[in-house]
C-alpha cells in the first residue's frame, strides 16, 4: 500500500535515532526497522534514510547528546556533581521520553530539571536540599540571559495608595536550606544549613552579575505582595496580617530602610505613573 507523503515523518524518524536508548543497537542491527517504528515514511523518504550512512546518524546523535549533556551541566554544576553517576543514566531517560520541547539550547536545563526533580526526590542517596541547589543554580544562569529588566525610572516618588515599578528581572525564590551561602567551588560537597530563606535575586545594572538579597519574611511577604501589584500601604498591611505580626513603628521603619535599600540597587524604579 501507497503511503501518503507526511513532510515531518523523516524528522520524526530521525529524532528516533536521537533520542532512543536502544538506538544505536537497533539502527546498526535493523535501520529499516527502528525508523519504519517511528514513522511512516513514504517510499522516496524511506529509500532516502535507508541509503544514509548509520555511522553518520550516530555521530549526529553523539554530537547532539554531547552538546546538551554539557550544557545541563554547565547550568548546575553542582547539582550534577552532587547527583554523581546516575547523571548519565537519568540523561539518557529524559532524551527518550520526552526528550526536550523547546528550540532553545538554554532552556533545555529547566527542562531537564522540571523531569528530574520528583525522579531525584524519591532517591533517599541524593541530599535532600538538592531540589533547592538544582532551582537556584537554574535562577542563576536563566536570569543572566532574561530578556526582561533595565526599564526606565519613572521618577516618581514613593506614593502609598500607588503600587512601585520593580525592575522586570527581579526574581523571588523561597528555600528550605540555604544553598545561596554554599561554596561556589564545585568539587566541594558541604551541606547547607537547613532553614526557611527567602532570596530576591535581580540583574545588576551595571556589571549586569546576578545578585541575591536574603529577605526578612517580612520583607519577602511585602515585596510579594507589590511584585502582584498591589500599592504600597495595601502591601505592607496585607503582609503584616499574613505574618500575624503589628504593623507598628519598628516594622514600618524597617520597610522604609528596605525600600532605600531595593532604591540604590535600582530593583525600585519609582512609583508607577
Amino acid at each position: 500500500m501507497t503511503v501518503a507523503r507526511d513532510p515531518g515523518a523523516p524528522l520524526t524518524a530521525f529524532a528516533a535515532i536521537l533520542t532512543q536508548r536502544s538506538a544505536p543497537t537497533r539502527a546498526r542491527e535493523d535501520l529499516a526497522g527502528l525508523i519504519d517504528g517511528a514513522a511512516a515514511l513514504d517510499e522516496a523518504d524511506r529509500a532516502a534514510m535507508l541509503a544514509a550512512s548509520v555511522d553518520r546518524y550516530l555521530a549526529y546523535r553523539t554530537m547532539v547528546h554531547g552538546r546538551l549533556r554539557r550544557t545541563i551541566r554547565e547550568w548546575i554544576p553542582r547539582t550534577i556533581r552532587r547527583v554523581g553517576d546516575r547523571y548519565p543514566r537519568d540523561f539518557a531517560a529524559f532524551m527518550e521520553d520526552p526528550g526536550p520541547r523547546t528550540p532553545y539550547l538554554r532552556c533545555v536545563p529547566g527542562e531537564f530539571v522540571a523531569w528530574a526533580l520528583p525522579r531525584w526526590r524519591d532517591d533517599p542517596a541524593l541530599p535532600p536540599y538538592l531540589e533547592d541547589l538544582a532551582r537556584y543554580e537554574l535562577t542563576d544562569e536563566d536570569l543572566r540571559n532574561e530578556p526582561c529588566g533595565g526599564e526606565a525610572p519613572t521618577g516618581l516618588p514613593l506614593a502609598l495608595d500607588r503600587p512601585l515599578r520593580i525592575d522586570g528581572a527581579v526574581r523571588l525564590q523561597r528555600h528550605a536550606y540555604a544553598v545561596h551561602l554554599l561554596p561556589r567551588a564545585v568539587d566541594d560537597a558541604s551541606a547547607p544549613e537547613a532553614r526557611d530563606t527567602h532570596l530576591l535575586v535581580y540583574r545588576d545594572r551595571s556589571s549586569h552579575q546576578v545578585r541575591y538579597l536574603e529577605l526578612t519574611p517580612r520583607a519577602a511577604a511585602v515585596i510579594t505582595r507589590l511584585l502582584a501589584g498591589e500599592g504600597v500601604q495595601a502591601a505592607l498591611v496585607g503582609a503584616a496580617a499574613e505574618l500575624e505580626v503589628a504593623l507598628d513603628d519598628e516594622f514600618l521603619a524597617a520597610m522604609v530602610h528596605f525600600f532605600a535599600d531595593l532604591s540604590e540597587r535600582e530593583v525600585l524604579l519609582g512609583a508607577e505613573p
